[in-house]
């Protein structure tokens, strides 16, 4: 999934989650945190797996629900002791989105249908304990841009991003005033 599918996916599954529970909010923090996590495990695999050869998968270490269990654990703790639990909540919904909307639909609908080879495609869940799958283009950015196209799945991400732009607006695009407030501040004390 491309960053604003992963995005879209993220802010709806919260928008149900701060509906679900009333004591969550949208604000400009919890959303920079949920978008932050929405990227997360690609900000770090890709850069160390293609840029720097570290990993060997554009999805591994931080696409492992190992690695994000024990990282939402130490955020929680963070949080808590800074009382700022919506943020580490927020960044760790749109993490574990992120790799859930990984998870390629085929593969999916394979294992359910009981295909168990379609498993390959899905063992970036538990790397290191099982190697990551054989991907075409996991080699590079370059490879990455070189090689999309305006396919159905890529124009469906486009949009649900649409639609959760919707949704935000709809809500009264939470955390706009903040963020604006916030940027007005900063340049009248620079132009000072």
């Amino acid at each position: 999934m491309w960053p604003w599918g992963h995005l879209a996916v993220a802010y709806l599954v919260f928008v149900v989650f701060t509906r679900i529970d009333p004591t969550r909010r949208q604000t400009a923090a919890t959303l920079t945190a949920l978008a932050v996590g929405s990227q997360f495990p690609d900000l770090i695999d890709k850069p160390f797996a293609w840029t720097f050869g570290v990993l060997p998968s554009g999805r591994s270490l931080a696409h492992s629900v190992f690695t994000l269990l024990v990282l939402a654990v130490v955020l929680h703790r963070l949080a808590v002791r800074y009382r700022r639990t919506d943020l580490s909540t927020a960044f760790t919904v749109g993490a574990f989105v992120h790799i859930l909307t990984d998870m390629s639909p085929t593969a999916v609908a394979g294992v359910l249908g009981g295909d168990l080879t379609q498993l390959q495609w899905l063992r970036f869940l538990v790397w290191p304990l099982q190697p990551p799958p054989p991907y075409a283009n996991d080699t590079s950015f370059i490879a990455q841009f070189a090689s999309f196209s305006f396919e159905p799945y890529v124009l469906f991400q486009f949009g649900l991003f649409g639609l959760a732009v919707a949704v935000w607006l709809a809500h009264g695009a939470p955390g706009f005033r903040a963020v604006t407030r916030r940027s007005k501040a900063v340049f009248t004390e620079s132009a000072d």
